[in-house]
């Protein structure tokens, strides 16, 4: 099938170079940055402990992406940062004309509000949840990612007809083929926040100390206030109806345990100066359990510390 990937930094990347390697045709997307410059004009290198791509791509600005140019593609991969998706949704929006057929919409971003969003402004049966995990992917220079995990990917209709049945196939044929793990969930929600539980445990304390994920969980004391951050997130997810055993903690808890120390996403946004994620997986904690009239004390004050040190900058 024919994917237009918007947001080609790290992950993005990774998806749209596997997908090209297993002959899928991709069409890579960004903003006007030295990045989207290099991809332009040199290609794209990536490199994988297990792959390596170095090959001329096609990609081009936002602002360049045209309504006859989306209506050619299956599906477009949305791999942004969470804290971007309702400009996207807003702008994108304008671009597809949805009284004819237009492609499949897929999130692989962290959060678990990406996917109400897009509903907003495109039919929910062409929005497909998703989330990739065990996955460190960032941009080393403008035209080169760095990537390290054994990537697995799960995606989900929000609202399943046979037609987005079939694309879901479809696609998860083509992930496999490209060798990324997938697996089709008939409860992205549940998937969602339980990547939400890794995330709110690891994510802001590994930007705030300046750490890898190894470090933070072969610590002791450290570890165990990942476990007190997590067991948060599931009480959260409940405002959401979504419920979340100690079982699933645990098992989300042991996964991150045992998978390659990398920088999370938000210690890269940190270390690059960068906005970070704050609101999309610390304060949907805070705010959906205040929904709940409970309070989320580890969540909370890592929220305050990472607000304090980083999000005024």
């Amino acid at each position: 099938m024919k994917y237009i990937i918007i947001g080609s930094g790290g992950v993005g990347a990774y998806y749209g170079a596997k997908l090209l390697s297993s002959k899928c045709d991709v069409l890579f997307v960004g903003r006007n940055t030295p990045h989207l410059h290099a991809l332009q004009t040199k290609g794209l290198r990536l490199e994988h402990p297990t792959f390596s791509f170095n090959n001329k791509i096609n990609a081009i600005s936002f602002d360049c992406l045209e309504t006859n140019i989306i209506q050619e593609y299956d599906g477009i991969i949305i791999a942004t940062k969470a804290n971007a998706t309702l400009g996207l949704a807003q702008e994108l929006s304008k671009k597809i004309d949805q009284t004819k057929p237009y492609p499949y919409i897929i999130s692989l971003q962290n959060g678990v509000e990406n996917e109400k969003i897009l509903c907003q402004y495109f039919d929910t049966k062409k929005i497909i949840g998703g989330l990739t995990r065990k996955i460190g992917a960032h941009i080393i220079e403008a035209g080169y990612i760095e990537a390290t995990g054994e990537v697995e990917t799960i995606i989900g209709a929000l609202e399943e007809n046979d037609a987005n049945k079939a694309f879901l196939l479809e696609f998860k044929n083509d992930l496999l083929h490209a060798q990324i793990k997938c697996e089709i969930s008939n409860n992205i929600k549940l998937e969602l926040w339980k990547k939400l539980i890794i995330n709110n445990g690891v994510n802001g304390l590994c930007a705030l100390l300046k750490i890898k994920t190894g470090t933070l969980m072969n610590d002791e004391k450290l570890s165990k206030i990942v476990y007190s951050l997590m067991c948060e997130t599931a009480l959260a997810a409940k405002d959401d109806d979504v419920m979340i055993s100690i079982n699933d903690i645990d098992e989300m808890f042991e996964l991150i345990k045992k998978f390659d120390s990398i920088k999370p996403s938000m210690l890269v946004d940190v270390e690059n100066n960068r906005t970070i994620e704050l609101d999309e997986i610390c304060n949907v904690v805070i705010r959906k359990c205040n929904n709940q009239a409970i309070i989320a004390p580890y969540t909370q004050m890592l929220a305050t510390l990472l607000e304090f040190n980083y999000s005024h900058k």
